[in-house]
């Protein structure tokens, strides 16, 4: 059999688009859900064929806000998976959910359908940052939601929080985190905290260039990462990859996938997938998702891609996926794994001895990786990387 492979579906909605988000999401098209369901599971049928001898070790189901649908639509998209794929009896299944959605008889019939993972994005348990981020829940109902996920028996449970924000103080991110690490005795089995980005094209980036929001300083974000690393590793959490942490064991694998350069199928409006050597996005527009993959005709597919809902592809060289693996493996604290790596890889060696002359990086068993410094200006190594001519 071939490599492994990893499964994203993106679901569209949600109930509110935060200012801050530049995912492929929508409020006020929940007349949809059904039109998409039906459109992703033809997707899936029209891919089995070319991932047939492929076993699929972790589906994650993220948007947009999943917890938004109801457990039926959840039973025929993993039904149909496990009918159509070769899933892994033990596959890590995600599905991600936003604290004013989560209902309880949702998720036991999530996880009577076999999801056996949750990531809910909680961010802040401050009103004002709540306000600030456009989020629409409260500290108590984010903390009533991760009880509900717990009494409908997940025992792998993913919190999102973001620092970083305007005028936040380090006491203000002390007191998110603390509470969420306390919460049902043990808090959550992984925890990933996020610096707030600016991306452009959303609401906020808009109002930054404006002026009517000035970004958090530099320096006071770095001494809340500093803060973070550490108390979490007091908490006994893993501090694995850059903005992520986990209990012994509760590592996403999913999200190791991306980290590690590994392939994965993604299907759903905007999803965007890496199957045998080709990364393709799907079409943003979640109704032109719809009409072509409930369209009559067949086509010619780009590529020769089983999706005519593909709108763009392209085959990546051998140049371009050695630096994905280098900018996407040096977010990991095990790094990668230089004997591993392309013979081009010797091209970058300036580089990397530039970083490691500089303390940013360290070579240790045949493995490349950053320091701690290094994991705070990761962004400067990985632009000298993508400089570097082919």
């Amino acid at each position: 059999m071939s490599a492994p492979l990893g499964l994203y579906v993106h679901v569209p909605f949600c109930t509110v688009k935060c200012s801050y988000c530049d995912f492929n999401s929508y409020a006020g098209i929940e007349d949809m859900q059904s039109a998409w369901l039906e459109a992703a599971l033809r997707e899936i049928t029209l891919w089995s064929p070319s991932v047939a001898q492929r076993e699929i070790t972790t589906i994650f189901i993220g948007g947009g806000t999943p917890s938004l649908l109801e457990g039926e639509s959840i039973h025929r998209l993993l039904d149909h998976s496990l009918a159509s794929l070769q899933i892994a009896a033990d596959a890590e299944i995600t599905l991600e959910a936003n604290p004013e959605s989560v209902q309880l008889e949702r998720l036991q019939a999530y996880r009577a359908a076999g999801v056996n993972r949750v990531s809910m994005g909680v961010q802040s348990l401050h009103a004002a940052e709540l306000v600030f981020l456009d989020r629409i829940h409260s500290a108590d109902r984010a903390e009533a939601a991760f009880s509900d996920i717990r009494r409908a028996g997940f025992d792998n449970v993913n919190i999102d929080l973001i620092y970083g924000l305007p005028g936040q103080s380090l006491e203000s991110w002390q007191d998110t985190l603390e509470r969420v690490i306390n919460w049902h005795d043990s808090g959550p089995d992984h925890i990933s905290c996020y610096a707030l980005t600016v991306e452009e094209g959303t609401p906020l980036a808009a109002r930054v260039a404006a002026g009517r929001v000035i970004e958090a300083d530099p320096d006071r974000v770095a001494d809340i990462a500093d803060w973070t690393a550490q108390r979490l590793s007091d908490a006994g959490y893993e501090h694995y990859e850059t903005s992520n942490y986990a209990r012994p064991g509760r590592q996403c694998l999913h999200n190791l996938t991306y980290w590690r350069n590994q392939e994965y199928l993604a299907i759903g409006p905007g999803a965007h997938g890496f199957v045998d050597g080709l990364r393709y996005q799907v079409v943003r527009s979640p109704r032109l998702y719809i009409d072509r993959l409930t369209a009559a005709q067949t086509e010619p597919l780009l590529d020769d891609l089983p999706s005519p809902a593909i709108e763009a592809a392209e085959r990546v060289s051998e140049w371009d996926h050695l630096i994905d693996t280098l900018t996407s493996g040096l977010r990991l604290m095990e790094g990668v794994e230089l004997m591993s790596l392309p013979k081009p890889a010797e091209r970058l060696r300036p580089t990397i001895e530039w970083a490691i002359a500089n303390g940013l990086a360290q070579q240790h068993q045949g493995r490349l990786s950053l320091t701690k410094r290094g994991h705070a200006v990761a962004n400067e190594i990985f632009v000298r990387l993508l400089e570097v001519n082919p």
